[in-house]
């Protein structure tokens, strides 16, 4: 069977690229065919009224010479004033128009006074009328030349209309060789017809449009074809990658598991190898000696001691609690662990201090039993971590939002290499942890939102430091109460 090249992409899959280009491309096309059909026809129409502007001006200051030489020139001469409902004068007019624009595309000539009176018209039934107030011809009295087009319906029975584009030229009296100077006495309009120009305009700009449209859209559909072909490669190999990633988790996982096992392993060999040996010696005696008994069976509790922590360890890092969170003072936390730790820290001639840096009570919504729990492992860490007679000195204070606990140690410190492992689990420098401890730290300290962190110095000790959100006022009011 032949493979399908457009496979059914998957609804909601990772990957939607061919939806947001579909809806995209069919957008761009659509702006852009308007605005180059816009474009093209602002343009051509343009073209075209200024080329009938251009011809209708030649035309208009031809005609207005003539009209002025041939017509009003000698009548202003003879003291003749301009009265075109004599025949005499009338005809004088309409024979010199005619006979200049004969063979010429104009439709119609007009004459305008400066009252706005139609005084002349190729078209006889309009003599006599008035331009309205706003007609091109206002601008024309005040000396500007314009060109506008119109669009003019047909008879009832035709369903196209005429293009028509009608010219306003200033008629002056001639001023020498200086035309533009002369006094206007009137307009003169001239009416050309542009239909069959502006058809030719719109069939060009059909064309062109249907043209880019078809490439447009010859170009959306291969975009698309390649799109789609390069979507389904995409999925394939987000496909892969995340088996892939499954196989690599799968693979750590197994890891962990083996390592976390060896590590048990090697962690409880060793005391059941002290109880067994211990054992053996009180099997064998004959004549007990209570010294020596003795001896042996703190060896025995020691060892199993050690045994019953490292499994503690183990499960606090496996299966680890869900805090239960309730308003409480970080310093009452601090205080149970330095009760507790009393007689560790007066055996190892520890100096222990606790500093406060402001006055603000340092309140947290938290698990006091979790908390209790990370902060006795990191007083436990920092005592290892330091020969006998050192110094460790817990700091809780406020920053921003948040409550700050910096426990510091004067110890042996970490190596710079080292810093970015401290919280992995298993990692150890210790022959006798775990390597679970500060992981077990930093699984509870995430628990409750908060971050942590560590500076250290090889030789000149550490510094862990402890953010948890701060808790509320309204909070701390409930509590209080």
């Amino acid at each position: 069977m032949a493979k399908d090249p457009f496979p059914v992409i998957p609804r909601g899959g990772p990957f939607r690229l061919l939806k947001y280009f579909i809806i995209s491309g069919f957008v761009v096309i659509v702006i852009v065919t308007f605005l180059l059909g816009t474009f093209l026809y602002t343009r051509s129409v343009n073209t075209l009224l200024k080329g009938a502007q251009n011809y209708a001006r030649l035309l208009a200051e031809n005609l207005n010479y003539n009209i002025f030489v041939g017509f009003y020139a000698p009548l202003k001469a003879r003291g003749v004033p301009m009265d075109l409902r004599k025949w005499d004068q009338f005809g004088a007019l309409d024979s010199l128009i005619k006979d200049f624009t004969y063979g010429l595309k104009i439709q119609r000539i007009k004459v305008i006074d400066d009252k706005r009176k139609i005084v002349y018209s190729t078209q006889y039934d309009l003599i006599g009328q008035y331009e309205p107030k706003d007609s091109p011809a206002e601008k024309a009295l005040r000396g500007d030349d314009l060109t506008v087009i119109r669009e003019e319906k047909g008879p009832s029975g035709q369903w196209h209309s005429s293009r028509l584009a009608d010219t306003y030229y200033p008629l002056r009296e001639g001023a020498g060789n200086y035309w533009m100077l002369g006094r206007i006495y009137g307009v003169i309009q001239i009416t050309q017809d542009v239909t069959d120009q502006y058809t030719t305009v719109q069939r060009s700009i059909m064309v062109i449009i249907l043209v880019a449209v078809g490439l447009m859209a010859f170009l959306f559909i291969t975009l698309t074809l390649i799109v789609r072909r390069g979507e389904r490669i995409l999925i394939e190999r987000g496909k892969e990658r995340k088996r892939l990633e499954e196989q690599l988790q799968q693979s750590e996982k197994l890891a962990s598991i083996g390592q976390m096992v060896a590590t048990i392993a090697h962690e409880i060999r060793n005391p059941l190898g002290i109880i067994k040996s211990s054992a053996e010696v009180l099997v064998k005696k004959s004549s007990p000696d209570p010294a020596r008994i003795g001896k042996l069976c703190g060896i025995i509790v020691e060892e199993a001691t050690r045994l019953s922590n490292i499994l503690k360890d183990f499960l606090d890092f496996a299966r680890p609690r869900s805090p239960a969170l309730f308003p409480i003072d970080v310093r009452d936390v601090v205080s149970r662990v330095r009760n507790n730790l009393d007689h560790e820290i007066q055996s190892r001639r520890i100096r222990w201090a606790e500093v406060q840096t402001n006055g603000d009570r340092p309140v947290i919504m938290g698990d006091a039993d979790l908390l209790y729990q990370a902060f006795l492992n990191m007083a436990m860490n920092a005592f290892e971590a330091m020969e006998e007679e050192g110094a460790i000195t817990i700091t809780t204070g406020l920053s921003d939002s948040m409550v700050r606990v910096d426990f510091s140690d004067n110890g042996h410190g970490i190596r710079h290499e080292n810093l970015q492992k401290v919280f992995t689990p298993f990692f150890t420098t210790n022959e006798m942890g775990t390597g679970l401890g500060l992981s077990v730290v930093h699984n509870i300290i995430t628990a409750h939102g908060g971050e942590l962190s560590v500076e250290s110095e090889e030789g000149r000790g550490t510094v862990f430091t402890i953010r948890l959100p701060r808790s509320g006022p309204d909070t701390e009011r409930k509590e209080m109460s």
